[in-house]
């Protein structure tokens, strides 16, 4: 894809390019991995048997993914060498004879090495030795790092995995183990899948792990780690049963396979891979109580676990439908959170989902869900597919109501269940059930760019007693995004008679909608509940907008008007004392009332916004006073507005010793830099050797120490990023903060530069971004240089838009 060309010369970088679903010659039905494991060369010896059929007359060669690997013999099962050639990533095998439909040929593949993709060694000991595991990571095209196969999504066949492997490790693969034996200092175990599936989702884990097992309906659980994670295991998968039973109910097809396993390996350079029934994740998912305080593993776990059906049991045809896999694994566990945490939760989760998104689809971002065009498949993996996706199913449940959208969805489900799939296969469902045509839905939601900009304005009509709603849509259409959005709206009114609710649909650019008030209200909201993906640009009173805080029954209503009254509170409080006063009060009402979380975290960021001692005084509350670590969080936070002072430093060292969860500890260590920042450096210092999971209080620690100007410390971020003993995630934040120093950009370049070879992929990535941060000629060469060896395509496009200014 990429060629060196000098250490002074651009390397040639990729194209984005369109993608298509490729020709097939032949159908694998089968595949029969034979692997043996050598960690401590790091290197594999292995025997795949791939059983193909023809899918045209006359098949005379059969053309496989390999890559980095090297070929001994290829034979067929007659036991015959056939001829071959592995030039780059493709093995082409010429057939002793042509193969005609309805016939089939094993062709056995013996190769072996060190693999460059796929398969990775990881995992030390107390002592510094290993590797002490192995994992393998599919998705979306590497799954030819390990073995011979049709590496695209489009094709599904059974599989088997057999790994040799040094005694006392344990494995776990797809499918149920179906033997397993020991001799000679090794242990054999062999995997049987037996449910088709692409050759992205077969996979192997394998390690000094423990295994943990329980059951859900019959069904195994399974859960694998490093002994030092066991007793965290239980807290961060105990909801395994209950979200299973979830999804099973609500797609209408209980868990397809065998068993399911969650195995956590280390340096596993994503949040989880949902393999064929079996799951891997990263280490940092699993935490102590104060971590669980922060974060749970649940949104995670009920994620790759929603995959299950979604990506593995019915599986995108080729990679511009990754929507399909990500958008519904994303939506089903907001689903989840709507089940098992209330409407609040859902409705504010679906609200951040919207906005990740809308802040990404911007300028030369902006693209449609369904899109081909790409350098590598990776790239589609972003808010496009997850939250943007999710937030389009979430306003076609709208558009059809709950039953039916579930309805469409089982569908959807039955009907394609152990099939490739294309977005016209859920359009069809939808439309069966519902009865409607959905064409335009799809091709302005999925199929078109980009998303509304409302700017709403409403009057109070006495004499008719109506109230006159003005709606228009801002958004361009230079860039491809319609000037028009058709879609249905819920419109709120409150008054002193209650609420009515009110469904319009917005069809032109400019509309006026006059709907019935018994008095004039309180307020107005468009788009009650947050369906629809949008930018609002409203027109409200202050009064409104407090009407809105103590009275909007929807989450993300009261969080709008914290956002707005922070805001009005900042701007009166020279100009209209009294105005200011009362914004705070009802700010703080929220802070210390609000029933949600989410409103009390956007309360306590307003309360920064709006400044005074007043706010201050009600953050300090808020610190130690909210059972929640992200309204704490938020509280300290909001507090470095103030800047320098002895009583907020009290308050924030305080908050770090209480310890309540280890990111209120580091929000605390912020607010202490602030509030005294001559004195930060030493305290932080003192505490940096603190120990937590993963380093992550270290992690925090050190993000704050790099924004100090005090002199030595640089000298420190360098220690930290190259002790060892540290935790990568803890040093990539010291390589991101060397790399924002400017005053020693040519220094601190050379340093991050030693990481471009680690094996972590953390650090890796650290030091890619670190370098495009530093900006010198120094680590433009660098990044040059490194770009051919570059292992994700993540580094790739770092490295891209810091040499040409774009990674497309």
């Amino acid at each position: 894809a990429c060629q060196a060309q000098g250490p002074s010369s651009r390397p040639t970088f990729l194209r984005a390019v369109e993608h298509f679903t490729p020709r097939k010659d032949f159908d694998v039905e089968h595949y029969f991995i034979d692997v043996a494991l050598f960690p401590a060369e790091r290197r594999i010896e292995s025997v795949c048997r791939v059983r193909v059929q023809p899918t045209w007359e006359g098949l005379e060669e059969v053309a496989l993914d390999l890559v980095g690997l090297q070929v001994r013999s290829v034979t067929d099962d007659s036991g015959r060498e056939l001829v071959f050639a592995h030039e780059g990533d493709v093995l082409s095998v010429t057939l002793a004879e042509p193969l005609y439909e309805g016939n089939s040929v094993e062709l056995v593949v013996s190769y072996g090495g060190t693999p460059q993709t796929g398969l990775w060694f990881s995992g030390k000991r107390a002592d510094g030795s290993g590797p002490t595991q192995v994992f393998t990571q599919g998705q979306p095209e590497h799954s030819r790092g390990w073995f011979p196969c049709f590496d695209h999504p489009s094709d599904r066949a059974t599989s088997e995995v057999r790994v040799t492997m040094p005694q006392g490790w344990i494995s776990v693969a797809a499918g149920e183990k179906i033997d397993s034996f020991s001799r000679g200092g090794t242990t054999t175990e062999h995997w049987s899948a037996q449910d088709a599936h692409p050759a992205y989702l077969t996979t192997l884990v394998a390690g000094e792990l423990v295994q943990v097992e329980s059951n859900w309906e019959g069904t195994p659980l399974l859960l694998l780690a490093e002994p030092k994670y066991e007793a965290w295991l239980e807290a961060s998968f105990h909801e395994t049963d209950e979200i299973l039973s979830f999804f099973s109910d609500y797609t209408g097809v209980r868990y397809p396979y065998p068993k399911y396993s969650q195995a956590v390996v280390d340096n596993f350079p994503w949040g989880g891979m949902e393999n064929l029934s079996a799951t891997t994740l990263t280490p940092l998912t699993l935490d102590d109580e104060r971590g669980n305080r922060d974060e749970q593993s649940h949104r995670l776990v009920a994620h790759e676990a929603a995959h299950q059906w979604f990506g593995d049991l019915l599986t995108c045809e080729d990679w511009s439908h990754i929507w399909l896999n990500e958008g519904f694994a994303t939506y089903m566990t907001l689903l989840y959170f709507e089940h098992s945490r209330g409407e609040n939760e859902f409705r504010a989760r679906v609200r951040d989902h919207q906005e990740e998104y809308l802040m990404a689809d911007r300028g030369g971002d902006r693209r449609p869900t369904v899109w081909n065009v790409y350098k590598e498949p990776e790239d589609l993996f972003g808010e496009h597919s997850y939250q943007g996706a999710a937030s389009r199913l979430h306003l076609l449940r709208f558009l059809l109501g709950d039953d039916v959208f579930r309805a469409g969805v089982r569908t959807y489900v039955a009907e394609n269940a152990g099939k490739a799939v294309v977005t016209e296969d859920l359009r069809r469902a939808m439309e069966k059930v519902s009865g409607l045509e959905l064409n335009w839905f799809f091709d302005q939601w999925i199929r078109g760019k980009g998303y509304p900009e409302f700017g709403v304005d409403w009057s109070w009509n006495a004499k008719k007693r109506s109230v006159v709603l003005d709606v228009r849509q801002l958004q361009g259409s230079n860039d491809g995004t319609r000037s028009v959005f058709r879609t249905p709206v819920h419109v709120e009114i409150r008054d002193r008679t209650g609420t009515s609710l009110h469904r319009i649909q917005v069809t032109e650019r400019r509309q006026t909608f006059e709907l019935p008030a018994q008095d004039e209200p309180f307020y107005v909201r468009f788009d009650k509940d947050g369906w629809i993906p949008k930018v609002m640009r409203w027109s409200k009173k202050p009064a409104e907008w407090i009407a809105i805080s103590s009275s909007d029954d929807d989450v993300n209503g009261r969080r709008d008007a914290m956002r707005a009254l922070g805001l009005l509170a900042r701007e009166a409080r020279v100009s209209n004392r009294l105005a200011h006063e009362t914004y705070v009060a009802e700010i703080t009402n929220r802070l210390r009332r609000d029933e949600s979380p989410w409103v009390r975290v956007e309360a306590a960021h307003a309360l920064g916004v709006a400044a005074g001692m007043e706010a201050r005084e009600r953050l300090i509350q808020g610190v130690h006073g909210d059972e929640d670590a992200r309204v704490r969080v938020a509280c300290l936070e909001a507090l470095e507005a103030w800047g320098e002072s002895p009583v907020l430093e009290e308050v924030a060292k305080k908050a770090f010793e209480e310890g309540y969860s280890w990111r209120t500890m580091g929000a605390a260590a912020g607010l202490v830099c602030s509030a005294d920042p001559d004195g930060a450096f030493l305290w932080l210092g003192e505490r940096l050797f603190e120990d937590s999971p993963h380093d992550q209080l270290c992690a925090m620690l050190l993000e704050h120490l790099g924004e100090l100007s005090n002199p030595i410390v640089n000298d420190q971020l360098v220690r930290w990023a190259r002790d060892e003993s540290v935790h990568p995630q803890a040093r990539a934040v010291a390589l991101s903060e060397l790399g924002k120093r400017s005053s020693q950009r040519p220094r601190n370049a050379d340093v991050i530069a030693e990481f471009l070879d680690d094996e972590n992929f953390r650090l890796r990535q650290a030091a890619v971004e670190a370098l495009a941060d530093a900006k010198s000629t120094f680590s433009k060469r660098t990044l040059q240089a490194y770009y051919p060896n570059a292992l994700t395509s993540r580094e790739r496009r770092s490295i891209e838009a810091a040499l040409v200014g774009s990674k497309f």
